[in-house]
């Protein structure tokens, strides 16, 4: 089985980093394996880019969201866009 490179893995992690950064605050739609998963507010991002905390809001819990586990964070398009 072949292993990504640490420079491999070091851009990826730079990707999600400064790609979830942009999202601190705003509404997102967060996807798992191309299906919607949840919606929420982002709340705060790890330091190194690892994952993102979304909001609790009504009966959904605060969360975590770990990159490493295939979801993709979306900025959420407000409605009638």
């Amino acid at each position: 089985m072949h292993s990504p490179d640490n420079s491999s893995r070091a851009a990826r992690q730079n990707r999600v980093k400064s790609k979830w950064k942009t999202v601190i605050g705003d509404k997102v739609e967060v996807w798992l394996d191309g299906e919607p998963y949840r919606n929420g507010h982002v709340e705060d991002i790890m330091p190194d880019g690892s994952g993102l905390w979304l909001a609790s809001e009504g009966p959904l819990h605060r969360e975590y969201v770990d990159a490493a586990s295939g979801f993709e964070v979306r900025k959420a398009t407000p409605p009638g866009i």
